[in-house]
């Protein structure tokens, strides 16, 4: 299940939460209340089946939620998805009437469109995406357009509605380009620092070294549009601030992040401010790297001092929890933001550090030798 939960006070009351789901065949008989009116629930039936069926299909039904109510306002999702291409295109059919006041319509379309290219691009790991909407439905391509997408082209008589062949205005997307997630770039001796997230939080910080392919594909595309890699997404060499191309527009915690991290490489900075959000990690590791947080600008601790310091100074429990202390470094997922490579090993080593040993030392060297300030 995905759900859109933020709350948007507009009209007379705040948004309902919109909710989307994975169709089902037993969704046929809600669908043809609200939405398939003039179809027989059998033909319903048979046409999910066969979605089902075909992995060039997924679809999903759109739901809101108001005061305790659930009620279905659509079926959305993405077809003709090419595993080679890694390109699809956006599904959707909305009801007749709707359940919900006429000034949260649009916002609620914009949910559910915002929510299947999040689907296309994070879960999917889509290139592209692509949606075909008929010239004279003016409104729904305002919503195509308030979710990012762009009109890239007409087509003549591209859409058939009841019976009749319309022009349709065909509107993409590219996952680099969309508008509230992506990477931002920090240049630094050894290669480029990746921060990617949102809106509201940064999700990840990671270290490419130069000459090195950046693995990942979202990452990748970004790369190469913004110059920091080649055409095959191998890192540059020397790449400076003032060299990144930044047409892409950056998420304002993502903007902040990236701008931040440059200023404690400048060694402006020995805190950062910016808000995180975990999408994975156990309880366990959630507390080692609160206790990472605490570790001050240019100083180092132990593995075992972290475990120490989680389990009350108790040295016995603490030498069992030292390699899972270690196993919670490996995974953070913001390193600089949570210092983990202020965390050595007990004779001093550096070790276990998921982007090199280098970078470690690169970082420790780099603190160790003084903060500038502004």
């Amino acid at each position: 299940m995905i759900e859109q939960t933020d709350m948007v006070g507009k009209g007379r009351g705040a948004m309902p939460d919109v909710t989307l789901t994975p169709v089902r065949i037993n969704d046929s008989a809600r669908l043809k209340e609200s939405v398939f009116r003039d179809m027989k629930t059998s033909e319903i039936s048979a046409y999910i089946r066969s979605s089902i069926a075909d992995s060039s299909v997924s679809l999903y039904i759109a739901s809101v939620t108001g005061d305790g109510i659930s009620s279905i306002c659509g079926l959305a999702g993405l077809y003709g998805i090419h595993p080679v291409h890694n390109n699809a295109w956006i599904y959707c059919r909305f009801p007749e009437v709707w359940p919900a006041d006429d000034d949260q319509i649009e916002i609620i379309k914009r949910k559910i469109i915002d929510t299947i290219l999040r689907i296309a691009f994070f879960s999917m790991t889509l290139h592209k995406v692509s949606w075909n909407i008929a010239i004279s439905d003016i409104r729904l391509g305002e919503t195509a357009e308030a979710c990012g997408m762009r009109q890239e082209a007409v087509l003549e008589e591209e859409l058939n509605l009841n019976g009749v062949y319309v022009d349709a205005g065909m509107f993409s997307l590219l996952a680099s380009e969309y508008p509230d997630y992506s990477v931002a770039f920090v240049p630094f001796p050894k290669g480029v620092i990746a921060v990617r997230g949102s809106s509201d939080f940064v999700e990840g910080v990671r270290f490419y070294p130069l000459f090195d392919r950046i693995e990942d594909p979202f990452d990748r595309t970004v790369a190469i549009r913004t110059g920091v890699a080649d055409s095959l997404g191998v890192v540059r060499q020397e790449i400076r601030a003032d060299q990144i191309d930044n047409k892409i527009a950056l998420p304002t915690e993502v903007a902040k992040a990236a701008r931040e991290i440059s200023e404690y490489l400048k060694k402006a900075r020995t805190k950062f401010t910016v808000n995180v959000r975990f999408s994975h990690g156990s309880d366990f590791q959630r507390h080692v790297w609160e206790e990472i947080k605490k570790i001050p600008y240019g100083a180092t601790v132990s593995y075992e001092d972290i475990a120490m310091s989680l389990t009350g100074n108790d040295r016995v429990a603490a030498r069992n929890l030292t390699r899972a202390v270690g196993s919670a470094c490996s995974d953070n997922p913001v390193p600089v933001i949570i210092p983990c490579h202020r965390v050595i090993g007990k004779d001093g080593r550096l070790v276990g550090f998921a982007s090199g040993v280098d970078i470690k030392e690169f970082l420790i060297e780099h603190e160790i030798f003084g903060y500038f300030g502004k």
